[in-house]
């Protein structure tokens, strides 16, 4: 007997996608448009790589308090560049995306490799490396009061003194325009839904939610409080309302487009210029 599929689960970056642009969300719900169009940079990559080093780093499984140097840290980037503990499936998987990225342009992947090296060592110099977290790069999911289903794959939940508990989302790109913690609750909706997340799962009380910019040692966030739970679950509610009436997921034209994957299959992406490509990170060997 075929098993019945679950309820639908809706993350709060497609959610956001869908804000911004109906026409993008579509695509990105298309596994055969997506897999055409979908252009991996080499700034998602070096996030993935810094993502798998941080999540063994914190492990007191895989990296005891007493290995938890700065030599070590390095390493794991190296690691995870290359997949190296990753399952076999993974493992081809990471290198074919490197591959993908960065083709025969060892010059290229070299420079990138030193800037993940550098983002590590600027959070190296401001962490505490005695965290245990409560859960690492786990994926969550909670049901809404309406029986909508969020989810998401969430970076660090740490467990503080008072036993309520803190969401950590690494961030290896540029500062927020505003980081004033009343600014950040109001346009984010990502850590808002986590905190909905973890408040539903566990029944614990979220005291602080943060974004870690790891170029630029900086933390940001927010307390949020029931009140503003309850708002971000509404317009959660709304956007998925949204989303299941839509026939016709129009583009809608907003900054990113010129970043976009889906340009050249867009009704209005053909009068856009795409954007330039400036590389930042400095030439030097990995």
């Amino acid at each position: 007997m075929a098993m019945r599929a679950g309820p639908k689960k809706h993350y709060p970056t497609a959610l956001e996608t869908y804000r911004d642009c109906p026409f993008k969300y579509r695509c990105g719900q298309d596994p055969e448009i997506k897999e055409k169009y979908r252009r991996p940079t080499p700034e998602q990559f070096v996030g993935t790589c810094v993502h798998d080093a941080l999540e063994v780093f914190f492990d007191v499984r895989r990296t005891p308090m007493g290995q938890r140097t700065r030599e070590h840290l390095a390493n794991l980037l190296r690691r995870a560049w290359a997949g190296v503990d990753l399952t076999s499936r993974r493992r081809r998987e990471r290198e074919e995306e490197r591959r993908r990225v960065f083709g025969d342009d060892r010059e290229n992947e070299a420079a990138y490799g030193k800037h993940g090296l550098t983002l590590l060592d600027r959070y190296f110099n401001i962490t505490d490396r005695t965290v245990v977290p409560y859960t690492a790069e786990q994926f969550h999911e909670t049901a809404l009061p309406s029986g909508i289903v969020v989810a998401g794959k969430i970076d660090r939940i740490d467990k503080m003194p008072d036993g309520s508990l803190k969401v950590v989302d690494y961030k290896t790109g540029k500062l927020p325009f505003r980081t004033d913690d009343e600014s950040v609750a109001k346009e984010d909706l990502q850590l808002s839904t986590y905190a909905i997340v973890v408040t539903g799962k566990y029944r614990l009380p979220v005291s602080r939610c943060v974004l870690v910019f790891l170029a630029h040692d900086r933390e940001v966030g927010f307390c949020p409080t029931p009140e503003l739970l309850e708002e971000k679950a509404r317009v959660i509610e709304e956007t998925v309302r949204q989303i299941e009436a839509d026939r016709e997921f129009a583009p809608r034209e907003n900054p990113l487009c010129p970043w976009c994957d889906y340009r050249e299959i867009c009704p209005i992406g053909k009068d856009i210029a795409p954007a330039d490509r400036v590389r930042e990170t400095p030439d030097v060997p990995f």
